[in-house]
Formats: structure tokens, sequence, C-alpha cells
């Protein structure tokens, strides 16, 4: 048996650590509404909006109280493993259970070890950010091409980033700050590092001030969805257990990012297990997500109400992006946004094109 209305609303915008707003539904009426709410302060308070920049890896450095520079993801940073060399990484990742060196890895730490000391200088704390690119780079018909990990940057060599890049080894873009190694971290206010070393360190708003106009037809959609819905949503996500909605919730995900076209009943068969297949769709039909359509549909409604809202407003900001070029897969296209709001950071990202991009490489 097919739940029809779940291809129609998950295909609807598809051409077109911070949460995607249309999926704190998931969590009931109340956060779906506060997503909203989000989408709605950012359109009135654009001057927090910054790139969300597709680097890779993303990499915690600076200074410990003894004085020695470290560098380290963050895994090696929670655990309190900080390496002063590229030997050290080497060193942790063989400590590992699957003791996979990654020798690339640490030839392009190595290149912008001097340079990223350099940038830190006596600044206490550690500066979270994104490997760029990690070597000197040549302009091809004068324009500086890099790409860390899905998206592919251009940028003209006759920009001013582009006169930073020419004389770099490499380049990050910083967004956090952590006071000490157990403080919890802080947008980074962009003091503390010298930016025109010979490692490039760049804003995530690359000196950009967006603006946003309020699309009013698709804000109305997104409010009246939650409201009209939300009670509903709320009665049907009480009768499912966490591994049922997490099921539900994976199986958006993918169909959103192009990761399965199967509907819902039939990707459930094969992805929860015969208990919990049973008491959702039942050997004669009767199961639960059968008897409660019209929840799931609600609960759909609003997901698909708040997506749509969301990515008009990514593509709005897409078009303001000056200085640098992105592409994904060939066509214009960043991995997204982010902005901050009073209840914390908050994510703009097509899901259905960087995303696809991201889980197909």
């Amino acid at each position: 048996m097919k739940l029809d209305f779940i291809n129609s609303l998950l295909t609807e915008a598809r051409a077109g650590g911070q949460p995607h707003p249309e999926d704190g539904i998931f969590d009931g009426s109340a956060t779906a509404k506060q997503a909203v709410e989000s989408l709605l302060y950012v359109i009135k308070n654009p001057q927090s909006i910054t790139i969300k920049w597709d680097g890779f890896p993303a990499l915690i450095f600076g200074r410990l109280p003894d004085g020695r520079f470290t560098i380290q993801d963050k895994y090696m940073f929670d655990a309190k493993f900080f390496a002063d060399s590229p030997a050290k990484w080497q060193e942790y990742d063989l400590q590992k259970k699957s003791a996979k060196t990654r020798p690339d890895l640490y030839t392009k730490l190595a290149n912008i070890w001097k340079g990223l000391d350099e940038a830190v200088g006596s600044s206490p704390g550690f500066f979270w950010g994104d490997l760029l690119w990690w070597q000197q780079l040549q302009p091809v018909n004068g324009v500086f091409v890099f790409k860390p990990n899905v998206v592919e940057y251009h940028v003209s060599a006759k920009t001013q980033l582009g006169i930073q890049i020419a004389k770099s080894v490499g380049g990050l873009v910083v967004h956090q700050y952590f006071a000490n190694d157990s403080a919890k971290p802080t947008q980074w206010n962009g003091q503390g590092l010298k930016r025109d070393g010979s490692v490039a360190i760049l804003t995530p708003s690359a000196g950009l001030t967006f603006k946003l106009d309020e699309p009013v037809q698709l804000t109305k959609a997104a409010m009246n969805a939650v409201n009209q819905y939300g009670n509903l949503v709320d009665q049907f996500l009480d009768g499912l257990d966490g591994v049922a909605l997490q099921a539900i919730q994976k199986y958006t995900n993918r169909r959103i990012t192009g990761q399965t076209n199967e509907e819902l009943v039939d990707w459930l068969k094969a992805n929860v297990s015969a208990k919990q297949y049973k008491l959702l769709v039942g050997e004669d039909a009767q199961g639960y997500l059968i008897q409660n359509q019209k929840g799931l549909q609600a609960l759909f409604t609003i997901w698909n109400a708040i997506y749509v809202l969301k990515v008009n407003l990514a593509d709005q900001l897409e078009e303001q992006v000056q200085g640098v070029q992105q592409f994904v897969n060939g066509k214009p296209q960043g991995e997204g946004f982010v902005f901050n709001t009073p209840q914390g950071l908050v994510k703009l990202v097509n899901r259905g094109t960087f995303s696809a991009a991201l889980f197909s490489k």
C-alpha cells in the first residue's frame, strides 16, 4: 500500500551542528513554531547572516598555556589530545580502533602549520575553522579555483580575496572561538588572529552584508500550517516510540536529498525490524501509520511548508554572494548560510542540491 501524499509533499521544493529548521516538527509543534519564528527573525535581522563555507576538515587550533601551538579536530579536542605537530596526528590515528592513517592530511597540515602558528601569535584560547586550501594556488585564466569538499570556489585574482590567496600557502575560514579547552564555543568576533599572513584567515561573512525580503505568502503558509495541524501532529507523535520516529525522520532526510525514491511503506520494510514494520504498517495494512494517515500527512505538510520558506530565503542569499563564485556539480550553488537567533545558530541549506551532492560524494 502506498501513502501517495508523501511523494508530492517531499518533491514540491526539490527543484529548488545547526538544526535544519524543517526538522523541528519531529520534536513537536512547539519546536516547529520556534523554527518558523527563527526564519521570521532572520528576515527582520539579517545582519547576523554568514556564509556556510564548505571547508574540510574542520580544525581547532590555538596556543596552550605552556606556549605550545596545537592543531586538532573536534574529536581530538574533546579527548584533550593536543597535537603539537603533524606527527602527533598520526600517533592519534594509530591509537584508534581503525588504526587508519591519513598521509594526505598530514601533508596538508605540515603545509599550513607554521602559517597558522604565526596567525595565532600570543593570542589565548582556540579558534575553530574549516580548511579551504592548503597549498600555493596558481590562477587559471585569472581565477583561483579550490574545492575542499563538495563546493568548488572560484575567486578572481584581481579581487581583495584573490590578492590574499596569491600570497598564501593555505586558507581557513574561522567561525567560532573557545576561551580555553573546557569552554563552550562562541561566535568568533574577528579578533585575535593575523588574517593576511602566509595562511589566509577568512571571516564567515567574507565582508558581505545581506538583506532579505519577506516572502509573505510562504511565511503565512508556514505559520498557518503549524497553527492548523500542530495539535494533530503532537497527537500523532505521542503514539510513536523513539525508534519509529527516527526512522520516519531518516526517510524524510533521505527522500529530500535523493538518496531514495521509494515510498515510505516500501522503504520501512527494508530499514526497520520486522516487529517495527508490523506495528507501523501491519501485515493487513492496518498498522499505526495507516490508521493515522491524517497525523502523518499533517507532519509532512508542516515540514514541507517550513522547507519551502527556508529554500526561498537561501536562494535570495545566494544571489547576493559577491567576490567568490560557488558551484556544486558544475551549477551555481553554495553550501548555504548560518544565522544567529536568541535561541542559537540556525542553518539554511538547500538539501535538494548541496546535501544530495554531499551524500553522493
